[in-house]
Parts: structure tokens; C-alpha cells; sequence
């Protein structure tokens, strides 16, 4: 049994891990990150809206960062946090006894690995290529099911139900999702590490950048934190058929019945372009975020958000609800 004081304890202890996250490489929002964002959003004003508006106001407009939606995302984040340290540790696949498991059946399977061998810097360049890549399709993959799948619609509506963007929205994400989330981040870098383990036996490695895998550290440090903002930066019509711009992004979360379930992709937009899923803009978009009211399945308020999208994902799992709720995506519940 555990006491009062030990709840307090791991309450205050996830809190405090909430507070510090701009201190973590490994976090979206690391100052770091946040800083090559406000960079790059001080290029797009000094383009686009100068004269029309200071640069601190563009950047930390109050009508944005102090929206109601935006105290939402932020009371979300320590909820979640709060919660996370309650509860036992989620059931997240141990990643190397996985990755070993994989790489030992791999070998009594198919045998020695017929790969030449390579140096440690070359299987490092793969790996982390290798790594970067298939955690972006699962990620993709995902998020694609979570507008298909009635089920996960209902808990993903919680993190388009925003009405602004800022940078914290990244993490306005209902935990059942996110811990999801995670399993699939795991099985995914397991999967890859037990590969390279049994190609090239006591080689493998990757860059990191303090602790972090390098080319997701430079993604977020360029521009990544801009996905979820009011700053419009497009790549332009050649790149964003390979990469997913913050305009894309932006796009994806847009009230705009043509932009429904458009632009799944974190990094890559090749993954939207197999799929038929691809939206490129001509041209800068006027766009409002958030769910028409009757899609929405939440009230206002951290507590509504982290109950009521539950009750409504699980009436999709009962046979009468299911078959009057229909097993349509988003595109239809949202139209």
C-alpha cells in the first residue's frame, strides 16, 4: 500500500519533471530547440510582417499564448505529467533485451548475417538513418490509424481540438495515446536495433548529440517547434513533396473540410504522397484551428479532456453503439 506521502512525493517529483522539460535534449520544447524555432519565426516576420507588427508581438502574441486553449495545453502537460508518476510505470517494450531477443532468433533463423562489414562509423551513419526513418513511418502510420480507427479518433480529437498552436501543443495529447505512442516508439527502435545487431554483429552504434539521436535533435532544433505555432513556413513545392513543412502541419490541424486527414507525416511527406494523403499550398493560407462543435467529444478544461474522450472511444467498442456510430475516419465525423 502505498501512503499519502509517497503520492505527494511522485506527484511533486512528475511536476517538477514537467517544469524542467526545456532542460531536456531529449524534449521537443528544449530551449535549444525553442531558440532555432524563434529564429527561423524571425525570418518568416522580418519577410512577411514587418511594418505590420513588433517582432515580439508576432512572436509571443497574447491573443495566442494566453488563449483559453493554449492554458489547456499547459495544464495538460502537468496533468499528464502528475498522472504518469501516479500510476506504474507504463508497460513500454524493453528496448535492448528485445532488440538482443530479435537478433538471436534472426540468427537461428536465417543464420550468420551475410552482410559485409562494415566500420563503426559506416554502421553508425546506417543506423541512425535507419532509426530516424522507420520511427517516422510508424509515427506516420500511427497517426493515420488515429483518424481511420473510430477508437483512436475519439482520444486524438483531444489534441485537435485546439484553437491556437504554440509550441506546448505538441503535448496537448490524451496519455492513453501517448502511452501508445510510445509502445510503438519502442517496438519500432527495437525492431531496428535487433536488425543491425545480428547484420553486423558488435558494431552497432549511432550519433547523438548529447544523449540524443542526432538527426531527430537537428530536426527539432530546425524548425520543428513551428508545426504547432501561428508562423507560416513553407519549403516550398519541391521539398514538401519529400518533407513535411510547418505550413503542412498547420494545414493538417485546419478546420477546412478540404484539409481533413491531409499531411500525417512528422518529418517525411513521402509517406503522405504513397498514401494519397499529400497536401502542398500554392500559396499562404488563412487558417482556423479546432473542431467544429459537434465533432468535439470534450468540454473546456484539463479534467474533461483527460475523462470524456475515454467514454467516447469506448462507446465505439460496444457492438449497438458501434453500429449506429458507424466506422467512418475523421473525414466523415468531422464534415
Amino acid at each position: 500500500m502505498i501512503d499519502a506521502g509517497e503520492l505527494f512525493a511522485r506527484a511533486w517529483s512528475g511536476m517538477a519533471n514537467a517544469l524542467t522539460a526545456l532542460l531536456l535534449p531529449e524534449k521537443r520544447i528544449y530551449w535549444p530547440h525553442l531558440l532555432g524555432a524563434a529564429g527561423l519565426a524571425t525570418y518568416v516576420w522580418a519577410r512577411h510582417v514587418r511594418g505590420r507588427r513588433s517582432l515580439f508581438g508576432y512572436l509571443f502574441a497574447k491573443e495566442v499564448w494566453w488563449h483559453r486553449s493554449a492554458r489547456e495545453d499547459y495544464g495538460l502537460i502537468l496533468a499528464r505529467a502528475v498522472l504518469g508518476a501516479l500510476v506504474a510505470a507504463p508497460v513500454v517494450l524493453a528496448i535492448v533485451p528485445a532488440a538482443a531477443r530479435l537478433s538471436v532468433w534472426l540468427g537461428v533463423t536465417l543464420g550468420p548475417s551475410p552482410l559485409p562489414a562494415l566500420g563503426r562509423t559506416e554502421v553508425a551513419m546506417a543506423f541512425t538513418v535507419a532509426s530516424f526513418v522507420a520511427d517516422d513511418f510508424t509515427r506516420f502510420l500511427l497517426h493515420y490509424l488515429a483518424h481511420r480507427i473510430p477508437f483512436l479518433w475519439e482520444l486524438h480529437k483531444v489534441h485537435h481540438s485546439a484553437e491556437v498552436m504554440t509550441p506546448f501543443t505538441v503535448h496537448r495529447v490524451h496519455p492513453i495515446e501517448a502511452w501508445l505512442n510510445g509502445v510503438r516508439g519502442s517496438v519500432t527502435t527495437a525492431g531496428i536495433a535487433g536488425l543491425f545487431a545480428w547484420g553486423f554483429p558488435g558494431r552497432i552504434t549511432g550519433f547523438e548529440i548529447l544523449g540524443v539521436a542526432a538527426l531527430g535533435f537537428v530536426w527539432s532544433l530546425f524548425g520543428s517547434n513551428l508545426r504547432h505555432s501561428q508562423v507560416w513556413l513553407s519549403y516550398g513545392r519541391v521539398l514538401e513533396h519529400v518533407f513535411i513543412s510547418p505550413a503542412q502541419h498547420q494545414i493538417h490541424h485546419s478546420r477546412e473540410q478540404r484539409h481533413y486527414d491531409r499531411n500525417f507525416g512528422s518529418a517525411f511527406a513521402v509517406w503522405d504522397w504513397m498514401f494519397g494523403t499529400l497536401y502542398v499550398p500554392v500559396t499562404r493560407e488563412r487558417l482556423s484551428f479546432g473542431l467544429p462543435a459537434a465533432v468535439r467529444n470534450h468540454a473546456p478544461g484539463v479534467v474533461a479532456m483527460l475523462i470524456e474522450p475515454v467514454f467516447a472511444a469506448l462507446r465505439h467498442l460496444l457492438p449497438r453503439r458501434r453500429a449506429r456510430a458507424g466506422l467512418g475516419s475523421s473525414t466523415a465525423s468531422r464534415a
